[in-house]
């Protein structure tokens, strides 16, 4: 995989998550479109755009923003109920790198360009400020 190799350390910060969490969703940003970094009010606005979209499907997302390790560095996102097809299609909608998959505890990143995915780690293990 030919992705950033800081995605491969993202720990996950919540906001009111349903309890318990659903067994497979995805995790998807409209933050920094092709991996540059692009100025907040693009990225707020990318980000607005999403979540109504996701609320036009009939979904429930909430908030879950990927961070690094030191949370210095912070992409808002939304966790939602979706397969795997639905999440590589709306994170290259948004022109995303990729996307995050849970299944069953395990967080697996996929590459929106080519689908394949890689298991990183217990999505329970990289949940911070919780």
């Amino acid at each position: 995989m030919s992705l950033p190799p800081e995605f491969l350390s993202t720990v996950f910060l919540l906001e009111d998550p349903p309890v318990p969490l659903p067994d497979h969703f995805a995790i998807i940003t409209a933050w920094n479109p092709e991996g540059l970094m692009a100025d907040d009010v693009d990225n707020e606005t990318a980000d607005r755009i999403l979540k109504l979209e996701l609320d036009d499907l009939g979904l429930a997302p909430f908030r879950a923003t990927g961070c690094s390790p030191d949370l210095s560095h912070r992409e808002p996102g939304w966790a939602v109920v979706l397969s795997k097809v639905e999440a590589i299609a709306l994170g290259r909608r948004y022109r995303q790198l990729a996307v995050w998959r849970i299944e069953d505890d395990a967080l697996i990143l996929i590459d929106c360009a080519t689908a394949k995915e890689e298991r990183i780690a217990r999505f329970s293990e990289r949940i911070v400020g919780r």
